[in-house]
């Protein structure tokens, strides 16, 4: 069957069954819920009370690294706020950001998720950088995120701040496609005790606990501790996945008013777990892909502190500092990293008309690798350092009406020496509730140890004659060049009406060197034994390419009581990389997001997501797919709340990612039908 037929028979039917869905309840009864809504509202639910103005107002830090106005930021960003993570009934990161537009969220197994910005997508997508509460949480080991371990008490989220298009500007390499700000809420917000726990068919057990108090008439605390036990998915052919995880994590957060200019932070956290892998090894004996169902234990922890200096709301400075240490053992590999980070941030305006961030950071990450006969590293220990320094000016040409904002970074790392990463753009309000912008930006992304010094073990296959044995190998290269785009952009952001409001960017984006694998020299090796017949592959800069497309995304206060949100993406990708490598680009070329948030009476809340998800690029083994999850709520009093969750009501099981490359010693599973219930309680 084709594509097109799949999509007319499949798509649009579960697509419209699951938007009708959405919106019937709420379209027979929300007028008359309007008049019946009751009880006061809590800090959370305040964010949904507000209006969409205020909302299109909400301040942001993400795009110009300063406090500025959502409506009027000049690049693609959206902000999944506390409440929205909330209603949606979501139990970590990833699921939440499966609302952003531009987005690719890809579940892959019970604990492993493919997520990236504007295309490249993989288990090992290395052109995002993520930040949580400022600290980067990308690993320099292959450009990506270990989503398993990025966590933290969602009910202590206020935003997440989601920039696509190049970000190298301010934040420097990684940061390619898109950044992703996972922000925390104060102290101050967060006072009182807050416990929570809930179960289900998949979530078999998860509990959280959060004290927060004063520290005499100049500091707030809070403490929280955590602990989730998952079940495991299905493997295509309905076996048990071997998957299931659980993980403890526990962390604090102290806020300091040092004076009328002056405040501090202190914040950390520590985390330990651990999570079946069922994955495909090599060996160089029959059976020669043994199928290895092991544990990994992760762990590590982190502590932050942050100077923030006002002098006025245009000029002051921040000095950041963090230690950073995590820990992952299981049969492919083992790896220690101890990371420091430094950062300095000032802002002034040296004239009327300008307005300028600069800045400077140092960052060491430290590697112990311990090496496996699938996986190794030479040497196996590394010192990652990077020195950088940046400058932004906000150029007011028109007041109120026109705006230029330029800016370059410059690093030094290792691995290419020098890199420079400037931008351009433009923000024009023709009215007060109209912005137009556009960009020209530079971003890099640096090679990483994997691809600098690796040993993968791909494959292993009988051999007629002497050797009697083919291995295959993917190599490291020190040669290699960072991968660099040119991104143009083009967004429009405006309140149509006071209950409508619309976002609009496209972009046009042109990579070179990207880091794919070529074929090398074959070789024979006797070490280890039996001696074996080495056809390797090497990591090379040998592909260029082009991606282009579009998001749209709108809100509707339909009624006081009822929201409705959604957004659509379209993207092209036109890059082939030769052979095999992490990032292969293996992306759905249409999404569309749909969400509902309803208020009953009588404290009910009821709330509806349906995400649609077009067939991968170049695999036809993806189908589209569509997902419905629902949240009912009961606010019973003051203290108490009730919820039950429904996820991939619609269909029982789909699958989201196909392991490709050098993800194939990963087994996929099939995404199942699961449902919770979660019982709150705050004072």
């Amino acid at each position: 069957m084709g594509k097109t037929q799949r999509w007319s028979r499949c798509g649009w039917r579960g697509l419209v069954q699951g938007v009708m869905w959405t919106i019937a309840v709420p379209v027979g009864h929300g007028l008359a819920a309007d008049a019946a809504v009751t009880g006061p509202a809590s800090p959370e639910e305040a964010a949904f009370k507000l209006s969409l103005e205020e909302l299109m107002n909400t301040e942001i830090t993400s795009v110009g690294k300063k406090r500025q106005k959502l409506s009027e930021a000049a690049a693609a960003i959206f902000v999944i706020t506390g409440e929205d993570i909330k209603r949606g009934g979501f139990r970590s990161i990833p699921e939440a950001l499966r609302l952003a537009p531009g987005v690719e969220v890809a579940q892959v197994t019970a604990n492993q998720w493919a997520i990236t910005i504007r295309g490249f997508n993989g288990i090992f997508a290395n052109k995002l950088l993520v930040l949580i509460d400022g600290r980067e949480v990308y690993t320099p080991l292959f450009g990506g995120v270990f989503w398993d371990v990025q966590d933290t008490l969602l009910e202590d989220v206020e935003r997440i701040e989601v920039v696509r298009g190049p970000g190298g500007t301010l934040w420097g390499q990684n940061a390619v496609n898109g950044v992703i700000n996972v922000i925390t809420k104060k102290a101050a917000q967060t006072q009182g005790t807050f416990i929570e726990a809930g179960g289900g068919n998949l979530e078999q057990g998860f509990t959280s606990a959060r004290q927060g108090g004063t520290i005499g008439d100049k500091g707030e605390y809070r403490v929280y501790g955590k602990f989730f036990n998952r079940n495991s998915f299905a493997t295509p052919g309905g076996e048990a996945a071997q998957d299931k995880w659980n993980q403890g994590r526990g962390g604090f957060r102290t806020d300091w008013k040092l004076s009328g200019h002056d405040r501090m932070t202190v914040q950390g956290e520590g985390y330990s777990g651990n999570e079946q892998l069922d994955s495909n090894g090599v060996s160089l004996t029959a059976p020669f892909s043994p199928r290895q169902r092991a544990g990994t234990q992760v762990g590590g922890g982190n502590l932050l502190a942050r100077w923030d200096h006002e002098t006025s709301s245009t000029s002051g400075f921040t000095l950041k500092a963090y230690y950073d240490r995590t820990q992952r053992v299981n049969a492919v590999f083992g790896e220690n990293r101890n990371t420091v980070d430094v950062d300095f941030q000032h802002r002034f305006q040296p004239l009327g008309r300008h307005d300028v961030v600069w800045g400077a950071g140092y960052r060491l990450s430290h590697d112990n690798f311990r090496n496996t006969f699938d996986t190794s590293l030479y040497p196996p220990s590394y010192d990652f350092q990077v020195v950088s320094g940046f400058v932004q000016d906000d150029i007011t040409l028109v007041p109120e009406r026109l705006k230029l904002i330029a800016g370059a970074k410059i690093l030094h790392n290792p691995f290419t020496g020098v890199e420079y990463q400037p931008s351009g753009r433009l923000v024009w309000t023709p009215h007060q509730h109209h912005t137009i912008w556009g960009s020209i930006s530079r971003a890099v992304r640096l090679p990483t140890r994997v691809e600098e010094a690796a040993s993968f073990a791909t494959f292993a296959s009988p051999r007629t004659g002497f050797p009697s044995v083919t291995l295959g190998k993917l190599l490291g290269n020190t040669e290699l060049k960072p991968e660099q785009v040119v991104s143009y952009e083009l967004g429009y952001r405006a309140q149509v009406t006071p209950t409508v409001t619309l976002d609009v960017a496209t972009f046009y984006s042109l990579y070179q060197n990207l880091i794919t694998s070529g074929a090398a020299t074959p070789f024979v090796e006797t070490t280890p034994s039996p001696t074996h017949f080495v056809i390797p592959n090497q990591f090379q800069n040998t592909t260029g390419g082009r991606t282009y497309g579009a998001e749209v995304a709108t809100t509707w206060q339909a009624t006081q009581a009822w929201r409705l949100s959604a957004n659509y993406s379209w993207l092209m990708i036109r890059a082939t990389p030769v052979g095999t490598a992490f990032g292969a680009g293996f992306d759905p070329k249409h999404q569309f997001r749909v969400r509902s948030q309803y208020d009953l009476p009588h404290n009910l809340q009821w709330d509806t997501g349906v995400y649609y998800v077009s067939s991968l690029s170049r695999s036809s083994d993806i189908p589209d797919y569509t997902r419905v999850d629902t949240r009912l709520a009961w606010k019973a009093t003051e203290q108490w709340e009730i919820e039950a969750v429904g996820q991939n009501l619609l269909a029982g099981q789909h699958q989201e990612w196909k392991p490709v490359g050098s993800e194939v010693s990963y087994n996929p599973s099939l995404i199942p039908r699961s449902a919770f219930a979660r019982v709150i309680w705050h004072y």
